[in-house]
């Protein structure tokens, strides 16, 4: 079974690529997004350890979190947004990692692709064999983002800053997929990609080509 991480900075497209590995590789899929969705669920464990933490602020009448409210002060404090993280971090991480397991027990996929925005912010990257980072230049995340959540481009730069720079990532990364550009070219780097997993059994190190 081949643990394959995949991460980018925010709106560099890393779901849309998500999907299309999905489509060229046998693989499981799981979404760190989705996994902390649902720890913060009405009464899940996250919930409740949230509101122990930080009280009824971020709460709606209906005893959900109010995600924009959260969203908002997430990109906007630092201390904030560690505090959170340390708080529901490793939750995330025991239900992957739980996850992945059930997986490779129940040997129905050869791989399991797993979505992490924030892979090597939280330092999991030992986790998997293999990490991909999707990229694209810094203006084209910003005017996606300003688009896609309707931000000022003051907001937006906030938000990239949050996150480790971009080029930092692909530093660290095995393979590296750019979705700067047309969709097509996404797609034939993500066929190329699919090949050179189909014929590795091994990890490349960091930065060295790939064959």
């Amino acid at each position: 079974m081949r643990k394959i991480g995949l991460t980018g900075g925010i709106a560099s497209g890393k779901s849309r690529v998500a999907q299309m590995l999905l489509r060229v590789l046998d693989c499981a899929h799981i979404d760190a997004d989705e996994v902390c969705r649902q720890l913060l669920e009405p009464h899940a464990e996250g919930w409740q350890e949230f509101s122990r933490v930080f009280g009824l602020e971020y709460f709606t009448g209906e005893g959900r979190i109010n995600r924009s409210l959260l969203r908002k002060d997430l990109f906007a404090d630092g201390d904030f947004r560690r505090k959170v993280n340390n708080v529901i971090h490793p939750m995330v991480k025991q239900k992957i990692v739980a996850q992945m397991d059930h997986i490779i027990e129940s040997a129905t996929n050869s791989r399991v692709l797993v979505e992490v925005p924030l892979l090597f912010e939280v330092q999991w990257e030992n986790l998997f064999d293999t990490v991909i980072v999707v990229y694209a230049d810094y203006e084209t995340c910003l005017k996606r983002l300003m688009e896609r959540d309707a931000l000022e481009r003051g907001a937006a730069i906030r938000t990239l800053e949050s996150q480790l720079p971009l080029p930092d990532k692909v530093m660290k990364a095995d393979h590296v997929i750019d979705n700067s550009g047309m969709l097509q070219d996404t797609e034939n780097q993500v066929e190329h990609l699919a090949e050179v997993m189909r014929r590795s059994n091994g990890r490349n190190s960091p930065g060295e080509p790939e064959k």
